[in-house]
């Protein structure tokens, strides 16, 4: 049972982490697109600034919020879980 708690932390942790990943490789991809070629260092250069700060982001979570709660405030906010009070 420790194996499946543990693979699923890893999972949240991946989750937060990709976020900032995957925005600057969205990023990097405006760039290229606005310079009409495809440089691949700008590319890496956003990815991987990206990825420092999703590592970043996703330690200083696990310290103090903790992966779970985070993401339980996530799902469980009134805007995505479909409940409306007035």
């Amino acid at each position: 049972m420790k194996f499946v708690a543990r693979f699923v932390h890893i999972l949240l942790w991946l989750k937060v982490a990709a976020s900032p990943v995957l925005l600057g490789a969205f990023i990097g991809g405006m760039i290229c697109f606005a310079l009409n070629e495809m440089v691949f260092p700008v590319i890496a250069i956003c990815i991987g600034l990206g990825a420092v700060l999703g590592i970043i982001w996703a330690e200083k979570t696990r310290r103090t919020v903790g992966l779970s709660k985070f993401h339980g405030r996530l799902i469980g906010h009134p805007e995505i879980d479909g409940s409306k009070s007035k």
